[in-house]
């Protein structure tokens, strides 16, 4: 088929089972086209339009695509998997089911406002110049989060997506949905660390902070997964590494969570306020309230008189918390400000 013959196609504005592998196409103009079931694996479009076109079962497999608009385009089931996007235009999009695995995205790449939901990101390369954002991913997560929508992905990729998936040889992948599945939250982990590198290094503190602390959640998950074939020599090991990761989320958040770290030191000065007032004979609870308040703030109380040797290891103990305490809210409120 020549570009003159495809030309005229897309004044049907309908394209349907077309294979047009290999091809390299410059300036057509697909807008407001509906693509359904086209092949444009290996391809290179340059300048190429697809403003508000339905693309249903379109693979850009290994394409190069350059210069290219997607403005406003309804995507869905639909193969970027080893695709190099360099200075495109996803604004408004709506992305879903599709597959960007080892896709790479480069230069100044707009998705502003556009939405990403079931879609993979597993390796997944995003260049300084791309501006997705937290906002882009539909419902604050991805797609590895949702076991039934990820199943789903996986299961009808061969009849509702872009057919039997092929490596970067060409090759049937050696690939099985049941596999992915038990790899979910390792993949999930690893793309929320990677956009919380691209956002970091571009200085979107906000958003890099929130997949931080995303991140270190989908590493809590992935290791309570992998618990069932951890060897019992290495259990205590694993089981430690997911107490930290817990406690660390419960109390401050990973560092990012201001309510999270006031309630944790509200909840040590009640704790400990009722410790006093149970074994050193103080008066009432909201004595030794006072008193478990000026220990958390390193202020020795001189009322805390014969008490027993616990009692006395307790008060340090909560001195020490409290200082401890205090180092992590100035780092907390610190990262607060800057990001504001």
């Amino acid at each position: 088929m020549t570009q003159t013959e495809l030309t005229t196609l897309l004044a049907a504005g309908v394209l349907r089972d077309l294979d047009l592998t290999g091809r390299e196409l410059k300036g057509l103009d697909f807008g407001g086209c509906t693509l359904e079931n086209v092949t444009f694996d290996a391809c290179t479009l340059t300048g190429c339009c697809f403003d508000n076109c339905t693309l249903c079962r379109v693979s850009f497999r290994k394409a190069a695509l350059r210069n290219c608009r997607f403005r406003r385009a309804a995507i869905s089931w639909s193969d970027f998997r080893y695709s190099e996007t360099e200075r495109a235009t996803f604004e408004e999009a709506d992305i879903r089911f599709c597959d960007f695995y080892r896709a790479m995205l480069t230069g100044i790449v707009i998705m502003r406002k556009s939405r990403i939901a079931d879609t993979s990101l597993y390796y997944t390369y995003f260049g300084e110049g791309v501006n997705i954002r937290r906002e882009n991913l539909a419902g604050d997560k991805l797609l590895q989060q949702d076991y039934d929508k990820y199943r789903q992905f996986l299961v009808e990729w061969n009849t509702n997506g872009t057919g039997v998936r092929k490596n970067d040889r060409d090759n049937q992948s050696a690939w099985s949905p049941d596999a992915s599945l038990r790899s979910r939250w390792a993949d999930a982990e690893e793309i929320y660390k990677n956009l919380n590198g691209l956002w970091a290094g571009t200085g979107f503190l906000r958003d890099a902070n929130w997949a931080y602390v995303k991140g270190r959640r989908m590493e809590r998950r992935r290791m309570l997964a992998q618990w069932r074939g951890t060897p019992p020599a290495r259990k205590p090991e694993l089981a430690w590494k997911i107490g930290t990761n817990l406690l660390m989320d419960i109390m401050f958040g990973y560092g990012e969570s201001l309510l999270r770290m006031v309630a944790t030191y509200v909840l040590l000065v009640l704790l400990f306020a009722y410790i006093f007032q149970g074994n050193a004979s103080l008066p009432s609870y909201l004595h030794a309230f006072w008193i478990s308040l000026k220990n958390m703030a390193g202020v020795g109380s001189e009322q805390l008189n014969g008490i027993s040797p616990l009692v006395d290891m307790l008060n340090v103990l909560q001195t020490t918390l409290g200082i401890l305490l205090t180092g992590i809210f100035g780092f907390i409120l610190g990262n607060k400000i800057r990001n504001q």
